[in-house]
């Protein structure tokens, strides 16, 4: 069994340091306003024929003809961007192992219950710290970046925070085109997709 811990991992060109300059805060006491709980789902396509055509192995462009049997992400943090452009941390129970093969076989993993301070966001910024690959001859790939991880951008509909009430946020891995092999490294380039629903307590 092969280890390998070399290769490219893109995603939106934002890195965690101009996230925390950007002015996130994990914290809103200071100015009285009240808290919402959020809901983070994560899955895999929102269409049948988007299932369908991600469900089949994926396999590598390096001419072996080599599958991706596995792959998991570390996911250490979420921020979620207000109309005032600041990014606020969620403040939930972080770091979570993410299975992305299941999400793209039809499961949905809850991250743990988080909040916000009341109020409306259209942007989410997930942190992602390692990536974990084991391929069909045995090939297992680790790659962690320096400093606080990766960052991907997603933009959504502009969705309300409300005290006393569940905003749930359902993110969707969209595999295509995610996982390439290029010039002999590895790239990941993952997307998703998303859509918000509240539940009144």
């Amino acid at each position: 069994m092969r280890n390998i811990h070399r290769g490219a991992v893109g995603f939106s060109a934002l890195t965690l340091a101009a996230v925390l300059v950007g002015g996130c805060s994990n914290s809103d006491s200071l100015s009285g306003r009240s808290n919402g709980n959020v809901l983070f789902t994560m899955g895999g396509p929102t269409t049948q024929a988007a299932r369908l055509g991600a469900s089949s192995p994926v396999t590598l462009s390096d001419g072996t003809g080599r599958t991706i049997t596995s792959a998991s992400i570390s996911l250490s943090s979420i921020l979620a961007r207000n109309l005032d452009g600041q990014l606020i941390d969620v403040t939930m129970a972080l770091p979570v192992t993410v299975d992305l093969i299941g999400l793209v076989q039809g499961r949905t993993v809850d991250l743990p219950i988080g909040s916000l301070p009341v109020g409306s966001y259209d942007q989410l910024v997930i942190v992602i710290r390692s990536l974990h690959i084991e391929l069909s001859d045995g090939t297992q790939i680790d790659v962690t970046p320096p400093g606080g991880g990766w960052t991907a951008i997603v933009q959504v509909e502009a969705f309300e925070v409300v005290d006393g009430q569940v905003t749930t946020v359902h993110l969707h891995f969209r595999s295509e085109g995610a996982f390439r092999w290029v010039d002999g490294e590895f790239e990941f380039n993952p997307g998703f997709d998303c859509d918000v629903d509240r539940d009144d307590d």
